[in-house]
């Protein structure tokens, strides 16, 4: 037997930088290997650090380059607005369907 001694999942979650519930999915879809010590209803799970390592290393993969070092391109899209300004004094007033006459004022 390994004198290793065996993490908490409060532990883990800080050793590898993580929430609880993130660990918990982990160890849900068989990610991460744990033991389960508790007795009962309650699950007291605890983890191997040769686990964790093992866990670190089957996640790691190499990268070739880093995405936000990338040059971005411009957006290839074109538009066309159609819209008219209006200015308030030139909407209908309530219950008329007549457009006001634009003021002269500057």
């Amino acid at each position: 037997m390994n004198d290793e001694r065996l993490m908490t999942a409060a532990e883990v979650a800080a050793f590898l930088s993580i929430s609880k519930k993130t660990l918990q999915r982990h160890v849900e879809d068989a990610r991460i290997a744990c033991v389960d010590v508790g007795t009962g209803r309650r699950a007291h799970l605890r983890f191997a650090p040769r686990q964790l390592h093992d866990f670190i290393a089957s996640q790691t993969r190499e990268v070739t380059s880093c995405p936000s070092t990338r040059a971005k391109s411009a957006p290839s899209i074109s538009t066309i607005s159609r819209s008219v300004g209006v200015a308030f004094t030139e909407l209908p007033r309530p219950g008329t369907k007549e457009m006001r006459k634009p003021s002269s004022v500057c």
